[in-house]
């Protein structure tokens, strides 16, 4: 029996734009830039395609990683809602205030951001993060070892933080807490373990809430 398509046969691109993005869906981010990217022009539209690209995480210790792959992304992906940066003791690119910028500049959906680890995160990088981020509802900056009094009561004005992570900034103490206690009342998460400096009676209250 003869197909109905003559002797033509169809080929994947065929397929209508909405069918393909569903394909595209099951793909992880890796597999759509190494496997898909690749095949031809219009894969490469679907992978890059900001719906597939919502949440994004850098590990400082690659070093391809620059402020040019950054914003590079940052330009890609409008829509990016989620992004998580991790430094530590093997970055090889040190995070600055001018990067924090360039994120909101291209991506002003921002609502998740974790910067775990980032040595660099210090006073001036918490006022652009406050000015630029003010609807962020979730904020993590584990093991960021400036973070200061001073930088927390600038986090005090993110209105919309329901959840904090403080974990490992070793310098804060008693009186950060009191100020996230009284200026913060719609938390309703907050890790402060590994902070050494606070008295036990800080340490259960916060455990019990």
């Amino acid at each position: 029996m003869d197909d109905v398509y003559g002797d033509e046969m169809l080929h994947i691109n065929d397929l209508p734009i909405e069918i393909l993005r569903h394909i595209m869906s099951f793909f992880t981010q890796r597999e759509l830039l190494l496997t898909v990217a690749p095949v031809c022009q219009l894969w490469c539209q679907l992978a890059y395609d900001p719906v597939r690209w919502q949440t994004l995480s850098f590990d400082l210790s690659n070093e391809s990683i620059t402020s040019d792959t950054l914003q590079n992304c940052f330009e890609r992906f409008p829509l990016l809602h989620s992004l998580e940066i991790i430094g530590g003791r093997y970055s090889h690119f040190l995070l600055s205030a001018a990067d924090i910028r360039c994120c909101a500049f291209y991506c002003d959906k921002v609502v998740d951001l974790q910067l775990r680890f980032i040595s660099t995160l210090d006073l001036e990088m918490i006022i652009e993060l406050v000015h630029n981020f003010s609807q962020l509802e979730t904020l993590n900056v584990e093991g960021c070892e400036q973070l200061d009094h001073k930088c927390v009561l600038h986090l005090c004005e993110l209105s919309h933080l329901y959840k904090l992570n403080i974990s490992h900034c070793s310098q804060l103490a008693d009186n950060t807490l009191d100020v996230i206690a009284s200026s913060m009342p719609q938390l309703q998460a907050l890790n402060i373990d590994g902070l050494n400096q606070i008295s036990d009676k800080y340490a259960i209250i916060f455990i019990d809430k």
